[in-house]
C-alpha cells in the first residue's frame, strides 16, 4: 500500500480512518494495518520537515508567558513532532495511576498494569530500549527516600526520517492521504451517535469520505479544536463532555535554579548520558520514592556558560570563542581552560558532531567538573486547574474555521509542590551525606519557577479519560463518551501529567487503542 490520491481514497472502503500521521497516528495505523485492517491515514502536511509559518496565526493566546505558539510546538508532516523531538523516553510511574483523589483530581480509569503492557511495544516502535530501571548506580550510595534507579532513555534519532521513507516508498500496509485537511464530520444516530463521513479539502477540492471508525490523532490542541467545532455544531452529541472538553489543560514544568555540590566528586560522573547497556543512551535521575508532594525527576546540568564557576575548560573555551567581548570576567574563563586542557580539547569533538548524521550524534553531554556545583534541573508534574483551558475564538483561520483561544495556567498548588519536592530532596541528600543543594529563598524560588514555567508541547488533559460520562471526554478505550465510533489517540486523554515526557506513553496508549480496534474488527468480521 502507498500514498493515495483523494479519488483513490474515495473509491475504497476503509475500516478505520485516522486523522494525523504523527507518532500516535502512525503507531496505531501500522499496528492495525499489520493485522489486516484497512486503514487510511489523513495528514495535513507532506513528507517535508513540517515547519509551520510563524506568520500564520493559528491560535489566540491569553498569555504568551506560559505557552509557546503552534509553529514551535507542532509539525505538520508525516511523522509529526518526531521530526523535532529530542527523543527522551520514560514511562508513567505506578503512582501516577493512584486512585487517591487528594493527589489526582481526575484519576485514570485504567490500572497501571493495563497501561504498562504496552510500554515495550511502544519502545520498539520508537527504536528505544525498554528497560527503564537499572538496579543501582555502580558503587552508588543508598539514600533513604530517594530513587536513583529510574533512567531516561533516548530513542534513535533517525526514526522519523525512516518512517517517512518507508511510507513514501509504499513499504507499510496502510494508505496515506497527505496534504489534506479534515473540516467536519457527518453524523448518524443509532443507539449512540456515529461518525458516518468526513468532509475533506484537498488541492481546492472538497468532498465527503465515508467513514466506519474515526481516530483523531492530530495532537492535543488540534484534536480538541475539532471536537469543540463539532460540539458547537452538534451540542446534543457532546452534552456529557460539557465540563471536561478543552478544560484542565496540562503540560509540565521544566527548569533549574538550585545548585547541587557532591560530597564524593566521582558520583557526579554517574549522572551524565551513558551507553553500553543497549542501543539507547541513558542517564540516571533523582526521584523521590515516598512522600513526594508531586511527581518530579531531577538531573544534572552544567552551570551557565558565562558563569566561570562551571570550571569546565570546554565550556569556557566555547564561551571565549563565541563572544569574548561580552564576558565580564574573561580571566576566570581563561583560567578554566588552562586548568582543564583535556576538557578544552573536547571542543573539537563537539564541532565534529555538527557534520554527523543524526543517528551518530551524541546527546547533550555533562562536563564533569568534580564535586560541582551543577544545576539541579527538573521535569515536574502539572496539576490540573479548571481555569487552564482552550475554547473557540471568533477569529477564523485560512480555511474559515474558528481558531482556539488558549488560556494555559499553572496553579499555586503546582508551584508549591515543586518547591516542597526540592526541599525534601535536599533534606534527604544531606542526611545521607551525599550532596548539598543550595536553594533560593522561598519568594525568589517561587518567582524563578513561575518565570521558567511554560509549555504547549505536551498538550495533556484536554480530552481526558474517565470511567463515566460527565467526568471526562473519552472512556477507558479512548472512545468519545456518547459516540460509538469516534476515538482519540493523543496525550490529551491523559488525566494526569506525571513527571515523564509523554511521547512513549502516547505511543503506548495508541497501541492499546489499536488492540481494542483489532478485537472489535475481528468480532465484526466473525458476525
Amino acid at each position: 500500500m502507498a500514498t493515495v490520491t483523494l479519488q483513490t481514497a474515495l473509491s475504497k472502503n476503509y475500516d478505520v480512518c485516522v486523522i494525523g500521521a504523527g507518532a500516535a497516528g502512525l503507531a496505531l495505523a501500522l499496528s492495525l494495518g499489520q493485522a489486516g485492517v484497512k486503514v487510511l491515514v489523513i495528514e495535513q502536511g507532506g513528507f517535508d520537515e513540517g515547519t509551520i509559518d510563524p506568520n500564520e496565526r493559528r491560535d489566540f493566546h491569553f498569555s504568551t508567558d506560559t505557552h509557546d505558539p503552534r509553529h514551535l510546538t507542532n509539525r505538520e508532516a508525516v511523522a509529526g513532532t518526531l521530526l523535532g523531538w529530542g527523543g527522551r523516553c520514560m514511562p508513567f510511574d505506578p503512582e501516577d495511576f493512584t486512585q487517591d483523589c487528594s493527589r489526582h483530581k481526575h484519576p485514570w480509569s485504567i490500572s497501571f498494569n493495563e497501561y504498562a503492557r504496552w510500554i515495550d511495544p511502544a519502545a520498539e516502535f520508537l527504536k528505544a530500549d525498554s528497560i527503564f530501571r537499572y538496579s543501582s548506580l555502580p558503587n552508588g550510595p543508598d539514600i533513604p527516600g530517594v530513587c536513583l534507579e529510574k533512567v531516561e532513555l533516548l530513542n534513535a534519532q533517525d526514526q522519523a526520517t525512516n518512517l517517512q521513507e518507508r511510507l513514501k516508498n509504499g513499504l507499510e500496509p496502510i494508505d496515506l492521504l497527505p496534504r489534506t485537511r479534515a473540516l467536519s464530520f457527518r453524523w448518524e444516530t443509532s443507539e449512540k451517535y456515529q461518525v458516518s463521513g468526513l468532509t475533506l479539502t484537498h488541492a481546492g477540492q472538497t468532498c465527503v469520505l465515508p467513514c466506519k471508525k474515526l481516530v483523531l490523532a492530530c495532537g492535543g490542541l488540534e484534536t480538541t479544536r475539532m471536537l469543540l467545532l463539532e460540539k458547537a455544531a452538534h451540542p446534543k452529541i457532546f452534552a456529557s463532555t460539557e465540563n471536561a472538553l478543552g478544560r484542565y489543560y496540562m503540560g509540565h514544568l521544566t527548569g533549574g535554579m538550585a545548585e547541587i555540590t557532591f560530597t564524593d566528586p566521582q558520583l557526579a560522573k554517574q549522572f551524565g548520558y551513558q551507553s553500553g547497556r543497549g542501543r539507547s543512551p541513558y542517564r540516571h535521575r533523582f526521584c523521590l520514592s515516598d512522600g513526594a508532594p508531586s511527581n518530579v525527576a531531577f538531573w544534572l546540568e552544567n552551570l551557565a556558560p558565562e558563569d566561570p564557576r562551571q570550571s569546565s575548560g570546554e565550556i569556557s573555551l566555547k564561551r571565549l570563542l563565541k563572544k569574548p567581548k561580552d564576558l565580564e570576567d574573561p580571566g576566570n574563563h581563561i583560567a578554566n581552560v588552562l586548568k582543564d586542557p583535556i576538557g578544552a580539547s573536547n571542543i573539537l569533538r563537539s564541532a565534529a558532531q555538527r557534520f554527523m548524521p543524526p543517528s551518530m550524534r551524541r546527546p547533550q553531554r555533562l562536563a564533569f567538573v568534580g564535586p560541582g556545583p551543577y544545576i539541579l534541573a527538573y521535569h515536574a508534574e502539572h496539576f490540573p486547574e479548571s481555569e487552564s483551558q482552550v475554547t473557540l475564538s471568533e477569529e477564523r483561520d485560512k480555511f474559515g474555521q474558528r481558531m482556539l483561544q488558549i488560556d494555559f495556567r499553572y496553579g499555586q498548588r503546582t508551584i508549591d509542590a515543586l518547591m516542597a519536592g526540592h526541599k525534601l530532596l535536599a533534606k534527604r541528600l544531606k542526611a545521607a551525606n551525599v550532596a548539598e543543594i543550595a536553594l533560593p529563598e522561598d519568594e525568589a524560588f517561587a518567582k524563578a519557577i513561575e518565570d521558567k514555567a511554560r509549555d504547549g508541547y505536551h498538550q495533556a488533559g484536554l480530552t481526558r479519560m474517565s470511567a463515566t460520562p460527565g467526568s471526562g471526554v473519552v472512556d477507558s478505550n479512548c472512545c468519545v463518551h456518547g459516540t460509538d465510533n469516534l476515538y482519540v489517540a493523543s496525550a490529551s486523554v491523559f488525566p494526569v501529567s506525571g513527571q515523564a515526557n509523554p511521547t512513549l506513553s502516547v505511543v503506548a496508549m495508541s497501541l492499546r487503542l489499536a488492540d481494542h480496534l483489532k478485537r472489535h474488527h475481528r468480532s465484526e468480521v466473525t458476525q
